[in-house]
């Protein structure tokens, strides 16, 4: 009987000592937050300037308007000994088919030191115009020679 006794007594000292050892009984459930507070950080990339561009940058910006150099053709060039004064005409490339050519036939003027779309006029001589063509961040030069009839290519 001594030892009966013994048993429920341990029992119960354990279960005030354990509250989850005592059978039947169940543990109440982890208390959440209602609310829960998010913080978002955007982390911020810089690329320096070596030989590689900034990816995140758009290849083509938003500004650049005009033609480009693929589309374009050097009509005539009104040239002046003071370079500040020559100007190149520029038109549509020919070749292109008749409905493209209605909407681009338009007839371009520019300086030394303008910008016609993604190309920049470096140059103006009497029957040549050197250019700077930039493509997704490179530049290249051209040299746009005046054709004409008697030189091959159409007018």
């Amino acid at each position: 009987m001594k030892r009966f006794l013994m048993g429920w007594i341990l029992l119960i000292l354990f279960a005030g000592l354990f509250p989850g050892a005592a059978p039947g009984q169940q543990r109440p459930p982890p208390q959440r937050p209602d609310t829960a507070d998010l913080v978002f950080e955007r982390e911020v990339f810089f690329y320096p300037q070596y030989e590689r561009r900034n990816p995140f940058v758009p290849l083509l910006d938003g500004a650049e308007g005009g033609p480009r150099f693929e589309e374009i053709r050097l009509l005539a060039v009104i040239y002046s000994s003071n370079p500040d004064l020559s100007v190149a005409l520029f038109g549509p490339r020919a070749g292109e088919g008749e409905a493209e050519q209605q909407a681009a036939r338009r007839t371009y003027r520019a300086r030394r030191g303008e910008r016609l779309g993604n190309v920049r006029i470096l140059e103006i001589q009497q029957t040549r115009v050197v250019v700077e063509v930039e493509e997704f961040g490179l530049t290249e030069q051209h040299i746009m020679e005046l054709q004409r009839p008697g030189q091959g290519g159409s007018l």
